[in-house]
């Protein structure tokens, strides 16, 4: 009896030919002990701990920043007492770029998109009665303010009695995502930025033993219209250019830093293949760390990663639908074997979460945790035919991917040249080509369409006024600090940079001085020039 199908053909999100049925056959050359293993035991595929979520949920930790510190601590406060167990910060391109909001080019973006932070003092605003010394913060800073705006946590940490060594969280830190996927015009080059990135590193596997000084952000690289495979090549390229770069100054042995590395992938729509993502992803990073640089500590081999759901995947049209998008990706990146997540709000489509859109975000993940039952076995689709190939294919590919970057020089060649970026503009020039010919079919947007919005949704908008009061209160800083000290302090800064010395208790001594964010980074600025990106008018070159 000849068959009806839908399509000819039937492909995963990333484009890996999917069959009718699979049968034991398609994973008969699978070590079920040696690939597989049980949750909590190498190679780690199915979950880094025995029972998962029945000792402890994953974090929820929403992505949260806007106009001031002030406004912005009304925010975490709000989303603490609903419920999330974590703060992530969301700073504004201003303070991504190091620059400070009396800088003559930035008023137009100071506090758009996330919170302007320039002092200390903005640090120890937007924690006010936050019980930091309990719940653990994410520092999303750039490669060039992430050490500046950590050491000003740490700072503050401090004030309160909080000793670092006991001190929770994770910096961002990633040196691809914002020279790749968030363009900065005004940091410095590649090659001298990873020196930047790996002091933190070093300085907090030394000093901070529970803080994650950096967390590779495959999302962004994702969100740029790369595919799965391609996300977790990229992904481990660029920890690989972290790696080598601090080995090289033989100061400290691969079981020495690598356990306080963590990751941050995104969760896509394609349900299954995502999935596979995340458990292939484990097993890449034990085969990496045991396989190519010797490790013998289990945690370094132990594969840690937050999940954000897909922000490119919300439409502008029908916005409730983002929703039931963002509730999928969540399942997902739970039955992946996620540590902690950020569930995008249903109106990002439109403007900056609502409180309304917050909220939802936050029941979202906790009516997963609560009521649908994904949490209560480790791994509970382990040994399904069609995941275990899947999970095999897509880690064929993100290997053959990790080939082609090191193929262009390693990740930092990879970028001087522009490589990473024509990949990107490739891969988002596909995406958009499925979606206007309709093999990429997105509800609302190319089907269902319907001629007026069924529904009213609320629209947060900025504060106009959050230039002014953010520049007052950096006069106000500069007029009452002591500047004798910030001078003493911007000046040793400089000495051991040119000496090639860690950075950061040069750092810590600055932010403690209350030097601004801007004022730090013009030191390495002068030092080292302004990266051109190799872009021009969206063409790589």
């Amino acid at each position: 009896m000849k068959k009806c199908e839908r399509q000819e053909q039937f492909l995963t999100g990333s484009g890996i030919p999917v069959k009718e049925v699979y049968t034991a056959e398609d994973i008969k050359d699978l070590d079920l002990e040696k690939e597989m293993g049980l949750p909590g035991e190498a190679p780690y595929l199915r979950g880094i701990y025995p029972n998962m979520y029945r000792g402890r949920f994953w974090t929820i930790r929403q992505f949260t920043g806007f106009n001031t510190p002030e406004e912005t601590n009304e925010r975490f406060k709000y989303e603490h007492e609903a419920g999330a167990t974590g703060f992530s910060i969301a700073f504004d391109a201003v303070t991504e770029n190091g620059l400070d909001p009396d800088d003559p080019g930035v008023a137009s973006d100071v506090g758009m998109g996330g919170v302007n932070v320039c002092t200390l003092r903005d640090m120890e605003i937007m924690f006010d009665g936050l019980p930091i010394d309990r719940v653990s913060t994410a520092v999303i800073g750039s490669p060039f303010s992430a050490g500046v705006l950590s050491a000003m946590y740490f700072a503050l940490a401090e004030s309160r009695g909080i000793k670092l060594k006991d001190l929770d969280g994770t910096t961002q830190n990633d040196m691809l995502l914002f020279t790749a996927c968030c363009h900065l015009p005004a940091i410095i080059p590649p090659r001298n930025l990873v020196r930047l990135c790996v002091d933190l590193v070093e300085w907090c596997a030394q000093n901070t033993p529970r803080w994650h000084p950096v967390s590779f952000a495959s999302y962004n690289y994702r969100e740029n219209g790369l595919n799965a495979y391609q996300e977790l090549g990229l992904l481990f390229a660029n920890a690989i250019a972290y790696i080598e770069e601090e080995l090289k100054r033989n100061r400290l042995k691969i079981d020495d830093f690598a356990p306080v590395l963590t990751f941050h992938l995104a969760s896509h729509s394609d349900f299954l293949e995502e999935i596979a993502k995340f458990r292939a992803a484990r097993r890449m990073w034990y085969k990496l760390l045991k396989e190519r640089y010797g490790a013998q500590n289990q945690k370094s081999m132990i594969f840690r990663f937050h999940v954000q759901t897909s922000g490119s995947t919300l439409t502008y049209q029908q916005p409730l639908n983002n929703l039931i998008r963002a509730a999928y990706q969540v399942l997902a990146a739970a039955l992946g074997g996620v540590q902690s997540m950020h569930a995008t709000s249903y109106d990002e489509g439109i403007c900056l979460p609502t409180e309304q859109g917050v909220l939802l975000s936050l029941r979202t993940q906790q009516i997963a945790q609560y009521e649908t039952g994904v949490a209560n076995v480790a791994d509970p689709l382990g040994g399904s035919y069609y995941l275990e190939y899947l999970t095999n294919e897509i880690e064929k590919k993100s290997w053959d991917y990790l080939q082609k970057v090191e193929d262009n020089g390693g990740l930092v060649a990879a970028l001087e040249s522009g490589w990473v970026h024509r990949e990107s503009i490739k891969a988002m020039g596909e995406y958009q080509r499925q979606i206007q010919n309709g093999t990429r079919k997105v509800v609302g947007l190319n089907c269902f369409e319907m001629e007026e919005e069924p529904h009213r949704v609320p629209v947060f908008r900025p504060s106009p006024e959050t230039v002014r009061l953010q520049k007052a209160k950096l006069e106000e800083v500069r007029k009452n600090r002591d500047n004798q000290k910030v001078g003493e302090a911007l000046r040793r800064l400089r000495d051991v940079t040119e000496k090639g010395e860690n950075i950061m208790p040069a750092v810590i001594q600055a932010v403690k001085a209350y030097a601004s964010l801007g004022e730090i980074c013009d030191v390495w600025r002068e030092l080292y020039g302004v990266w051109e990106i190799p872009v021009v008018a969206g063409i790589a070159v």
